[in-house]
């Protein structure tokens, strides 16, 4: 996944955040919503990050401000 585990600046905003139990499967889904804004964004400017609860996977999206659409 481009931008997954990357530094991306000293001030990442929290864009997106998916929650257990289907969190994987609502990241693609708002991945593939918003593939036209992130196809700008370069790759070193964004991340994914995955994680894990007692209940199950979540996933995050962090996006460097200065790269920030705004449509987010």
């Amino acid at each position: 996944m481009a931008g997954e585990l990357l530094p991306i600046g000293f001030r990442p905003k929290l864009v997106a955040s998916f929650e257990p139990p289907d969190a994987v499967a609502r990241f693609e889904e708002w991945r593939a919503a918003h593939a036209d804004a992130l196809a700008g964004i370069p790759a070193d400017a964004w991340r994914v990050e995955y994680g894990r609860t007692g209940v199950g996977q979540y996933v995050r999206v962090r996006m460097d401000e200065t790269h920030l659409p705004e449509s987010f």
